[in-house]
């Protein structure tokens, strides 16, 4: 059986490891180097021209006199587009094509196979249009792939097309070795889902056409919610490592802040029943719903954000347990158990607080290298509410005193003179008030927190929930799927916490490489029934 084209596949398991062994390419020639150059020669013969075309490009540019600033911009521009397509795409053609003929991305894909039992190779290569990061769109042959699961059902009608569903869907094992998903190369995948995580669609489509790349608003909707879509599985991968014991390492002598806080969008939920409307669609509800969102930052010895420190960041549309179940995986992912300390940062919600010590003992961490701090500046804000029922005469003096209080961690001084304010119809709103000082009297001790240099101000997720959610996810007649804001707010967190690059290529990786001994169970099994089939 031949799984690439490459004449009979031997199967066999290499001792020690799990990729498969290939045939000898001098024996069992691949067919089309017969009437073909060799990759080497092919390659080189495409960036040759390459070459030529980009001093051609380059003189017909500095041969044109530029009188001002706007022939200067449209030289400019259109040197970058003319370099991109018709001297850099090429090499990548021909890079991909090379690859279809490099033994380690077929021993990849061979095992992307073996870990599927439910594909099954069809009789020829497919012809497959990809268009890559410069706008210009190649055809490549490759081999391809159909899902065939059995289901002990019998045939009946034939699916419509469109309407295969994920058991019926084809794959280009070597493409997706390479990153290439939905017919476009990793680049322009990568640049079309960060586009449209700093901005609407229609951003995105107008920023690729300057750049000479003519998708339009449906095909860049898609390749977005499948960067998105991957990175969510990606997170979940994550979920379930650090679940089964996976303990990160790199975080021991590091002082850690952690904060989460919520924010606001509008979900939209269809309607399946009634009539349609006149343009021919259903109505839809669009309730408020609070995704969360929660930092974790590094901080120096004078208690401030390092620049350049470690910075994890999420989002989630997940109830307040289901948040604290991803802030439990992100901090065993970094290895936040050896931290020299953390810090628990938050305003005085009870569903941060009632969750801030199983948080801790879920990652294992010393309960006494942990401080709680409530927001100074939400303190305050209640202080104001409490100096609302001061008489007008009194009240500035008032605020002014109690601030000084609490910025001196004098709690129990400041609950006195709250006390003496419970008095007439207004007394039970005023003791509701002060319950909030009263509960948290502990994580208000701002004079010793500055003493330790221990931040006190959780700004860093109130600027991360302006930043991610209400800077793109959140405005007038805005509503999102569940499904499709989850991964633009996973998507936008990845972007400003500045792990773009990481996100990208963890994304484009197939997920059977990420879980390496069960996949080298699953490949031995495959060959064992092959060989009992040979």
């Amino acid at each position: 059986m031949c799984l690439f084209n490459r004449g009979p596949w031997i199967p066999s398991v290499r001792p020690g490891g799990f990729f498969p062994k290939l045939t000898d390419p001098a024996v069992h020639p691949i067919p089309w180097t017969e009437r073909r150059p060799s990759v080497s020669e092919a390659t080189v013969g495409v960036v040759n021209q390459s070459v030529a075309r980009f001093y051609k490009i380059c003189r017909e540019v500095t041969g044109q006199p530029f009188a001002s600033g706007v022939h200067l911009l449209e030289a400019e521009m259109g040197f970058h587009k003319r370099v991109a397509r018709e001297c850099l795409d090429p090499i990548i053609a021909a890079t991909v094509q090379a690859a279809h003929e490099n033994p380690k991305v077929l021993e990849r894909a061979e095992l992307l196979v073996l870990s599927s039992p439910s594909l099954k190779p069809q009789k020829s290569c497919q012809e497959v249009h990809l268009t890559l990061l410069g706008g210009s769109t190649i055809t490549v042959e490759t081999p391809y792939f159909l899902r065939r699961e059995k289901t002990g059902k019998k045939k009946g009608r034939p699916r419509k097309r469109g309407k295969r569903g994920e058991a019926g869907n084809g794959c280009y094992p070597i493409l997706v070795v390479l990153g290439i998903h939905q017919r476009v190369t990793p680049a322009l995948a990568s640049e079309v889902a960060r586009l449209v995580s700093s901005g609407t669609y229609e951003a995105a489509v107008a920023h690729l056409a300057i750049r000479g790349v003519r998708l339009d608003c449906k095909q860049v909707s898609a390749l977005a919610q499948m960067v998105a879509q991957r990175g969510l599985s990606h997170r979940q991968w994550w979920l379930n490592k650090t679940q089964s014991g996976f303990r990160g390492v790199g975080c021991r002598g590091r002082r850690l802040a952690i904060c989460v806080d919520g924010g606001r969008i509008r979900i939209r939920i269809p309607e399946t029943k009634g009539r349609k409307l006149k343009s021919g669609r259903r109505s839809f509800e669009a309730p408020w719903k609070e995704p969360k969102v929660f930092v974790i930052y590094e901080f120096d010895a004078r208690g401030r954000k390092l620049p350049r420190g470690l910075v994890r960041s999420d989002a989630s549309l997940e109830d307040a347990q289901g948040i604290f179940v991803l802030m439990v995986s992100t901090l065993r992912q970094i290895g936040a158990h050896e931290a020299r300390e953390w810090v628990i940062l938050g305003d005085g919600a009870p569903w941060i607080w009632n969750r801030a010590s199983e948080l801790v003992t879920a990652v294992g961490y010393d309960p006494k290298k942990v401080t709680q701090v409530v927001d100074f500046y939400h303190a305050v804000e209640h202080l104001s509410l409490l100096a609302s029922h001061v008489k007008i005469a009194q009240r500035k003096a008032w605020f002014i005193k109690a601030k000084r209080l609490l910025t001196r961690g004098a709690v129990k001084q400041l609950l006195l003179e709250a006390n003496s304010l419970c008095r007439g119809r207004n007394a039970k709103k005023i003791r509701k008030l002060f319950a909030y000082f009263k509960d948290h009297e502990g994580r208000m001790q701002y004079h010793d927190f500055r003493k330790r240099q221990i931040p006190s101000g959780s700004g860093a997720v109130e600027s991360c929930v302006r930043r991610v959610i209400n800077l793109r996810l959140k405005g007038n007649g805005i509503y999102w799927r569940e499904g499709n804001g989850e991964g633009v707010m996973h998507m936008r967190a990845q972007l400003l916490s500045g792990r773009w690059m990481h996100f990208i290529q963890n994304v484009l990786e197939p997920e059977c490489f990420l879980n390496p001994e069960n996949t080298r169970i699953r490949t031995i099994n495959a060959y064992e029934k092959l060989e009992r089939t040979a």
